[in-house]
């Protein structure tokens, strides 16, 4: 035993000396064998690598022809499309070069994204097929490289599967074109102007100038307020003694003054306004609501000069609009023959308060002279 340990304190002590370069030497015999039947296998290579030009070329030409659809989008001018609006009562509005122009633009912009992101996810697969089929051919084994990769790429997913989840609804949401750059919409948490539309996330712009950023998986709902057409919606509540046909003609009334009066909103107006009857019946008021087909995104423009126009037609008529339950109205010129007051308290009679010759009011009498709390 003392021998065996001196033997190998001995070795611990020699150093260690790591071969160079020119030391290691590559048995032949070794790498003949590692290549033995590359030629058998070598026509599998060239197989494998026309399958790989062909699946290329074939979807090459799919996604080009699909990118292309998306550009080219749905004419106007198309029967079936002209049939679809007549059957939902749309007025086809007025073809407009710059709206035109700017379509066309947002087409071509999503259809260049969706062709890029299919281009690369082909190019990822061929060139995957490409690298199996090769190290398939020099011997390599392929079975624990497929499982190796299966777990790097479940370890991956977890890790990053918030990104894949964004980058697959931004996918799906260029190719349903649900908004574009121009839209009005409402995602749920953050509602404004598109302006930028990306794989990963949507950039949105409020009404009072914040920038949303907002991750395409966590949008769960779209509302677009700017699609092919909106639609003017005023509500106005009246007395409950008002007339309502009067009312009803009023609100058209009012539209129709605004149309006369302002170019815009005569361009916006798609259809009729209409006035269907009485909405609702609340506490203290009769509600109406006036509706009516517009361009995109004009609606807030027109609901401006419509209650303009309607502010001034319901004063020359005589039509009150309702006066909310907790509201006091007060006249702020008495009549002759009506010397009403308000209190701000109630007072006894002959409670009057005592004023100086100025008519500024006086404290009130009292007995206590001296001050002391105690009537003299």
């Amino acid at each position: 035993m003392h021998a065996i340990y001196s033997a190998l304190l001995a070795a611990s002590a020699e150093p260690t000396v790591e071969p160079t370069v020119s030391e290691i030497k590559v048995d032949p015999d070794e790498v003949s064998e590692w290549l033995e039947g590359v030629e058998s296998r070598a026509p599998g290579l060239g197989v494998a690598a026309i399958v790989a030009l062909v699946i290329w070329l074939v979807g090459h030409f799919v996604i080009k022809a699909f990118a292309a659809s998306i550009e080219r989008g749905t004419p106007i001018g198309d029967p079936r499309t002209l049939a679809a609006l007549r059957k939902a009562r749309i007025r086809v509005p007025e073809v407009d070069t710059t709206e035109v122009r700017l379509e066309a633009e947002r087409r071509r912009q999503r259809a260049h994204t969706v062709r890029r992101v299919l281009d690369s996810t082909l190019g990822v697969v061929i060139v995957t097929m490409l690298l199996m089929a090769v190290m398939s051919v020099l011997g390599v084994p392929v079975g624990p490289l497929l499982a190796s990769a299966g777990i790097l790429g479940v370890a991956l997913g977890f890790g990053a599967q918030s990104l894949v989840k964004d980058v697959l609804a931004g996918i799906f949401m260029l190719i349903e074109d649900q908004y574009g750059v121009g839209d009005v919409v409402d995602l749920g948490e953050a509602s404004g102007s598109v302006e930028e539309v990306g794989l990963r996330c949507t950039r949105l712009r409020s009404l009072d100038g914040t920038v949303w950023y907002i991750p395409n998986g966590e949008i769960t709902r779209v509302g677009n307020m700017t699609r092919l057409w909106s639609r003017v919606m005023i509500e106005v509540r009246f007395a409950y003694d008002t007339d309502v046909e009067a009312a009803k003609d009023a609100m058209i009334d009012a539209l129709n003054a605004a149309s006369a009066s302002s170019e815009t909103v005569r361009k916006a107006l798609l259809g009729e306004p209409q006035v269907a009857g009485i909405e609702s019946l609340e506490y203290n008021a009769v509600m109406l609501r006036l509706m009516c087909q517009v361009n995109p995104a004009m609606q807030w423009d027109v609901q401006r000069e419509v209650r303009r126009e309607m502010r001034r037609i319901f004063a020359e008529r005589g039509i009150r609009l309702a006066i909310p339950g907790d509201a006091m109205v007060v006249e702020s010129h008495a009549r002759d023959d009506d010397d009403r007051t308000i209190p701000d308290s109630p007072r006894k009679a002959g409670d009057d308060q005592p004023t100086d010759g100025d008519g500024k009011p006086l404290p009130p009498a009292s007995d206590d002279l001296d001050g002391d709390g105690e009537n003299n």
